[in-house]
């Protein structure tokens, strides 16, 4: 320890400190000497200044802006993905349309007053079925309403049909079209009223049938 110098122990700091009282507290303006010492010390230019070869602070502020335009790109990433996982994905789009009407001398006299239209909708992965504007009949406490997509044979038969599954006939909500089936050529919607009798194959009871038109 160099001489006219005191090492001071924790104890005795402790000791020191719970002698102050409030006005010890106060902050003290700092002489003009020490912001000068402060100012020498990191290469601060004073204002008006524009010294040459001061390289350290324009590589801070360099970084900084890195900095912001990294974390700015992550806050945009994040909000794109959120967007895509919300349902915001603009590849989404109507492909074709039918209507769908109600033939009284081949199907079930219940949806007589029904109608409405299905729309093709195309997205990334596969497409789905809307029933949109849509009038249903309520199919009974043991029936449900199934929609249906039908292969057409030439004559204007059936060739192949595949279910696409129920819905509500006050709020019908999309269905997926299963894989392996083409939309262009299962490309009749048929909505059906299907008993809950453990047959999975169409019963017969078509209410409401129109082919899928492009748009």
């Amino acid at each position: 320890m160099s001489e006219g110098r005191r090492e001071w122990h924790d104890h005795e700091i402790e000791a020191a400190l719970r002698k102050l009282d409030a006005q010890d507290h106060d902050l003290l303006e700092p002489p003009r000497s020490v912001w000068e010492g402060i100012q020498a010390a990191v290469h601060t230019p004073e204002q008006g200044q524009n010294p040459q070869g001061d390289s350290s602070i324009r590589r801070r502020r360099t970084s900084r802006l890195v900095l912001a335009v990294a974390a700015a790109v992550v806050v945009l990433a994040g909000i794109a993905l959120t967007f895509a996982a919300l349902g915001g994905d603009e590849s989404d789009q109507v492909v074709a349309t039918a209507v769908l009407g109600h033939d009284p001398q081949s199907f079930d006299p219940l949806g007589a007053q029904a109608g409405g239209r299905a729309e093709l909708v195309e997205h990334g992965s596969g497409h789905t079925i809307e029933i949109t504007d849509a009038v249903l009949v309520q199919p009974g406490a043991d029936a449900d309403l199934e929609v249906w997509l039908i292969q057409p044979d030439v004559q204007g038969g059936i060739t192949d049909l595949v279910s696409i599954g129920l819905i509500d006939p006050d709020d019908p909500s999309a269905l997926e079209v299963p894989s392996g089936y083409d939309p262009l050529v299962y490309n009749i919607v048929d909505i059906s009223i299907e008993p809950r009798d453990g047959d999975a194959r169409h019963s017969g009871r078509t209410i409401l049938r129109g082919p899928l038109m492009s748009v």
